[in-house]
């Protein structure tokens, strides 16, 4: 699951949910808490999430979900982005990926 998708999961379900992930450049650790009123805490301070895709044909998970991951900070994002140069993207704010993941998946399971 990507970063996004993980931190539309407590709007979604109506749940705070916890998300524990690895920056892959460094491998450490990091881990966001998210409620459905969109409350958002993470650690560490820095952390951010790749926006990118390594595709722009076919459906979003095969161009997009491998590429998407949280980042310790922005200068490892950056890094990923130099040395993946398949990869377009940028670094954005866990807040924004947040409010990304609530506009994606925040109504899906509300009765019509």
């Amino acid at each position: 699951m990507c970063p996004i998708d993980a931190l539309g999961i407590a709007d979604m379900l109506d749940q705070p949910i916890d998300v524990r992930s690895h920056d892959p450049i460094s491998g450490n650790e990091i881990r966001v808490h998210v409620t459905p009123e969109g409350a958002t805490s993470w650690q560490p301070e820095a952390a951010v999430v790749l926006a990118g895709s390594s595709s722009c044909e076919g459906p979003s998970y095969c161009g997009c979900c491998d590429v998407l991951n949280f980042f310790e900070s922005t200068e490892n994002a950056q890094r990923y982005l130099r040395e993946h140069a398949n990869v377009q993207g940028m670094p954005i704010s866990i807040p924004e990926a947040a409010a990304a993941g609530r506009a994606i998946f925040g109504a899906i399971l509300e009765e019509t």
